[in-house]
């Protein structure tokens, strides 16, 4: 059989009949195109969420406790130093600073309400460890923990309100009464917005006895761990350490550790079913348009009966008439998917924009993540169209089989 030929045929065919052609195809253009645009928006949305996860944090693990002496919290600190070292990159305490006095935070004439701005304690890994970018000047140094520096590196918002077009560097601002030098400014996450995470200040955590006058038996850690395969390792073993180090059944209090990973897995575990659940109730337009191909593939063995018995009297095999129908009824289903196809890529960008792309630049809860669009994956798109292209194959099959068990001499009568 001339395969270029039977292709030539069939689209042929095709347009011969263009009205019932595409009415034909409409299922097929609907199902494809709802496959597509749900599972993509799906897909995105588990994309953004991991980006913000990101942001936040990659490979963050976080400790926190209250009851273990000062001693066990140290005994942690050596552990991740030495026995840890590979698998953890960076880690920092993290405390935040109490205005018990309500002396706020001052720039000369201007004040930054306290209560909304988050001042914390942390050493010169902090900014590594939650994923805070330098924009301007640097960050805390060993020097600056060691030595108790009263010095600080601010957030974005911080900068804005203070200094707007200013550099903020070796400015010195006002907290709890006491002053500070800024040496370095955390590039914006959050679109450097009031209330949000850019809302903050760093200071040397050498500093918390000094300014808030006790240490607070609760404490908060922050680590980076080398690779993401190192998370669940390094998470059991501060675990069993702090377990050993310290027994919470007599001493009271605990110990929590956990990553943010874990919980992004979960979600995305939860956004694969919804995409799987999704696209199989989209999928049921495409079985209506698989059958639509079917029926109009039987119509059309009806109205070329004689064609059928003339070229099975000029030697046409009975696996060249099957083939001719199969490629038909593929080449409907085929035009229909990459129809769909289109429809769907156009769905799943309008859905992204009114839908997802607020949630991305908004800044509230979760970073803002920039050039964020929901397309959907090559794999995906490929997907759409070969089970396009089967699903035409395969409701092709009967009528194509009863075209090719037509007999020549009962063809040929059929007028």
């Amino acid at each position: 059989m001339n395969w270029m030929q039977t292709m030539r045929m069939a689209f042929k065919s095709v347009m011969n009949n263009k009205v019932r052609s595409i009415l034909t195809m409409l299922g097929i253009i609907i199902g494809v195109a709802s496959v597509i645009a749900i599972v993509a928006f799906i897909q995105g949305a588990s994309t953004l969420q991991r980006l913000q996860y990101e942001a936040m944090g990659a490979n963050q693990i976080q400790i926190y406790g209250w009851g273990p002496r000062a001693a066990d919290w140290k005994a942690l600190e050596d552990y991740m130093d030495t026995e840890l070292k590979d698998q953890v990159k960076a880690w920092s305490p993290q405390s935040q600073y109490w205005d018990w006095q309500n002396k706020g935070i001052k720039y000369r004439t201007k004040t930054l309400d306290v209560n909304s701005t988050q001042i914390y304690f942390g050493n010169q890994d902090y900014g590594v460890c939650t994923n805070n970018v330098i924009s301007a000047g640097r960050d805390l140094s060993k020097m600056d923990c060691r030595n108790a520096a009263k010095v600080c590196v601010i957030g974005e918002t911080v900068r804005k309100a203070f200094f707007g077009a200013m550099s903020p560097l070796d400015q010195t601002i006002q907290i709890g009464g006491t002053s500070f030098k800024v040496v370095g400014v955390y590039k914006g996450k959050f679109g450097g917005k009031l209330n949000s995470q850019d809302q903050m200040i760093v200071l040397p955590y050498t500093l918390q006895q000094r300014m808030m006058g006790s240490v607070e038996s609760g404490k908060q850690y922050y680590v980076q761990a080398a690779s993401k395969n190192d998370i669940e390792p390094t998470i059991k073993q501060i675990q069993d350490f702090m377990a050993k180090q310290y027994d919470s059944e007599t001493g009271g209090g605990y110990v929590d550790v956990y990553s943010n990973a874990q919980w992004q897995e979960q979600a995305e575990a939860s956004n694969n079913m919804m995409a799987l659940l999704g696209g199989c109730i989209a999928g049921i337009s495409l079985l209506v348009g698989g059958i639509g191909i079917m029926n109009i593939m039987l119509v059309s063995v009806t109205e070329r009966t004689r064609e059928i018995g003339i070229r099975m009297a000029i030697g046409a095999r009975k696996r060249d008439i099957i083939g001719q129908f199969l490629v038909e009824a593929a080449v409907v289903s085929c035009c229909g998917g990459v129809i769909g196809i289109f429809l769907g890529c156009f769905a799943s960008v309008i859905l992204g924009n009114l839908l997802l792309l607020p949630q991305a630049q908004s800044g509230g809860w979760a970073p803002v993540i920039e050039n964020f669009t929901a397309m959907p994956s090559l794999g995906l798109i490929i997907g759409a169209f070969l089970f396009s292209a089967l699903l035409g194959i395969i409701f092709g099959l009967y009528p194509a089989n009863k075209a090719s068990n037509l007999q020549p001499v009962d063809a040929l009568r059929t007028q």
